[in-house]
């Protein structure tokens, strides 16, 4: 009976290993770190034909969509430092809160070669109606 036992036990703990593997393997394929415009702009060469995730502001003026297409196309600068911008280029409709300013989120592939970011999905960031307002809140 006690042989039946270790059995079990031993066939559990093999199922739950590789459960646990199967798991961390698809988080760490699928799990998208965010990178700064200036992360990216220093970022090695390899990371061209890799699925990124970046974060930063719709520079004012910079922003051409044309609706008949749904080709959006704007510039994103760096949330600290403004001088660093890297052109975006997203197919589809523009979310309702995306305007000049706004803090967006782009999942897509950087060329370094022509300094554009080619989004396949676009977030923009609206101001939370909870954040305190200059008044003295």
């Amino acid at each position: 009976m006690k042989r039946r036992n270790w059995r079990a036990i031993a066939g559990v703990l093999l199922v739950l290993t590789v459960a646990g593997y199967l798991v961390i393997q698809g988080i760490s394929e699928t799990g998208v770190y965010y990178w700064t415009v200036s992360e990216v702009l220093a970022g090695p060469r390899s990371e061209n034909d890799r699925s990124i995730r970046i974060s930063g502001n719709v520079v004012d003026g910079t922003i051409d969509y044309n609706q008949k297409d749904l080709v959006l196309a704007f510039t994103v600068s760096d949330t600290e430092d403004t001088t660093k911008t890297i052109d975006a280029l997203y197919n589809g409709p523009a979310p309702d809160a995306f305007t000049a300013g706004v803090e967006v989120v782009l999942e897509g592939i950087y060329d370094h070669e022509s300094n554009t970011f080619k989004a396949t999905v676009l977030l923009a960031k609206c101001p939370s109606k909870y954040d305190s307002e200059e008044s003295g809140y």
